[in-house]
């Protein structure tokens, strides 16, 4: 399955600067991951992209100056140095936030090394290590096994835990203990934040007289929202998906679940794993999802030729990334199809009280052999969660194009939501980049769409859970072409098992795979 084609330069542009996209063949999850997840491949074949200790609160704390934010922490060296900034972010963006650095702290020079997302990242950096030129924090790109079997991550936890900015950043980072890979070390950080979206179709909703459902939905009102919008006379599938329900149902279900595959932090449950892949199928036999590849022509026969779903205008609901907004629907081009995607969040299941969200989550650490730690820190923190950074990022985003992709601005590309808490971020955020109620001078999108918008960020707000790949050692492995999840997905679905006969077998071996990857990168659970 193939997406309309935006641009070959805008392409470009996103397969450099996002670890996931739409389309492609992405039709069941095998496992998250493979869906997208935290991978490499940015964009879609052709057509872009579209992949409580200290819980923070919204509002106004820790929205002091970096420097007495971080009064907690060691003293920052007054020497002459430099440091090495290695990612596959943004290169405009993250050149200029090198030099507000250097600007911040004058006797610290900023190397920013940009690998774009694919398969040279990985290599590039193990490269820079064997030859001793180690970056001082870099970020990481795919699975964390990568990092962690290579010792490349430094122990930041003395930082991280005695930063009072980090009370007030997205709650679901220490919520979760997101970097502490199941041990008592903080390791690593979320970056960068896509929340997921399932995208509905106002004007599908409209044609078929079918009310919108409610933004603060729960899941069964998810699913008959799919059914509803399904009208087989009009050839319109109730949705079509990118990441999948799989993935979300166990965190939608339960609200000690932190990971794909009912992972609560030390171990996994895959009982609500299966109550997704079947609910998953039972759509599918319902027809109630849109064909996912044309092997047998479905999609030519439905559309009339192989193209991607989301550009069809028959689908309720696209269930995708964050970025597919900014760089596909909300384009002339979608809207002159008379399309009209607006976000809501992944719902939880009625009576649980699940607290968090799914999406895509970029990690970064700072390096195990930086001779600058607490330097290394401060960068790492300015180039991602830290309110500093962010208001830089905010004028960046406001300001600055990119000339190598023909000066399209830096936000259309991969621009993530904030991962600091703070009131004036936010309420800037929303109302600079996407539509919004809270705006002081509203437009027709503003009142049409603005409540969704504001809803969907106030929901997301509650905390991301990222794919598993990215947070839970061993979860790549198990997922793998070669690991014992392949397959899995595709005999529930043609009805050779049902799903809940997996799960005794498959929580068993998610945990020997676990277990064996945090032996064998020397990790020590935590008590």
């Amino acid at each position: 399955m193939r997406k309309k084609i935006v641009s070959a330069l805008l392409c470009a542009a996103m397969a450099v600067s996002m670890l996931a996209g739409c389309g492609g063949n992405s039709g069941d999850s095998k496992g998250g991951s493979a869906d997208g997840g935290n991978e490499s491949g940015a964009a879609s074949e052709e057509g872009g992209a579209g992949e409580d200790a200290g819980e923070g609160t919204e509002g106004d704390a820790g929205s002091e100056e970096g420097g007495s934010a971080a009064s907690a922490l060691p003293e920052m060296t007054t020497d002459e140095i430099t440091l090495t900034y290695m990612n596959f972010d943004n290169e405009v963006l993250t050149k200029h936030l090198a030099e507000k650095f250097t600007e911040k702290y004058p006797n610290i020079k900023v190397e920013i090394i940009y690998v774009p997302a694919g398969d040279e990242y990985n290599d590039t950096l193990l490269n820079l290590v064997n030859t001793g030129k180690t970056p001082d924090c870099f970020m990481i790109l795919g699975n964390c096994d990568f990092a962690l079997s290579n010792s490349l991550l430094g122990d930041m936890t003395e930082y991280w835990e005695n930063d009072p900015e980090n009370d007030n950043i997205l709650p679901s980072v220490n919520g979760a203990k997101l970097g502490y890979y199941g041990t008592d070390q903080k390791l690593s950080t979320p970056m960068k934040f896509f929340p997921d979206a399932i995208y509905a179709d106002m004007a599908v909703f409209e044609k078929l007289n079918v009310a919108m459902p409610p933004t603060n939905w729960t899941w069964d009102q998810m699913i008959q929202a799919f059914k509803d919008v399904t009208s087989p006379d009009e050839g319109i599938y109730g949705f079509n998906q990118f990441h999948s329900i799989v993935t979300y149902y166990p965190v939608a279900a339960d609200p000690n679940c932190i990971g794909e595959f009912g992972w609560n932090g030390k171990e996994f449950d895959l009982t609500n794993w299966a109550v997704g892949v079947n609910a998953l199928g039972d759509l599918m036999k319902g027809k109630y999802r849109a064909p996912i590849n044309d092997d047998n022509g479905e999609i030519t026969a439905w559309l009339g030729a192989n193209e991607w779903a989301g550009f069809s205008g028959k689908i309720g609901f696209q269930i995708d990334a964050f970025w597919t907004y900014l760089n596909l629907f909300d384009t002339d081009e979608y809207r002159a199809k008379g399309i009209e995607f607006v976000p809501y969040a992944t719902p939880s299941v009625e009576g649980t009280n699940a607290k968090y969200k799914f999406g895509v989550l970029d990690f970064g650490g700072i390096s195990s052999g930086t001779e600058y730690p607490r330097e290394a820190y401060e960068l790492l923190k300015f180039m991602g969660w830290g309110l500093d950074g962010w208001k830089e990022k905010m004028e960046a985003y406001k300001t600055l194009t990119d000339p190598a992709v023909d000066d399209t601005p830096i936000w259309k590309q991969s621009m993530p939501a904030p991962l600091t808490m703070d009131e004036a971020i936010w309420t800037d955020y929303q109302t600079s980049f996407f539509p919004s109620l809270k705006k002081a001078e509203k437009d027709e999108k503003d009142e049409k769409y603005g409540q969704y918008f504001d809803d969907y960020f106030d929901q997301v707000k509650q905390g991301v859970i990222p794919f598993g790949d990215c947070q839970i050692p061993g979860f790549a492995g198990f997922v793998g072409a070669d690991g014992p999840y392949a397959g899995v997905e595709d005999s529930v679905f043609g009805g050779e098992k049902n799903a809940s006969d997996w799960v005794a077998e498959l929580t068993e071996k998610a945990n020997e795979y676990n277990r064996q990857a945090m032996e064998s990168a020397g990790l020590t659970p935590a008590q």
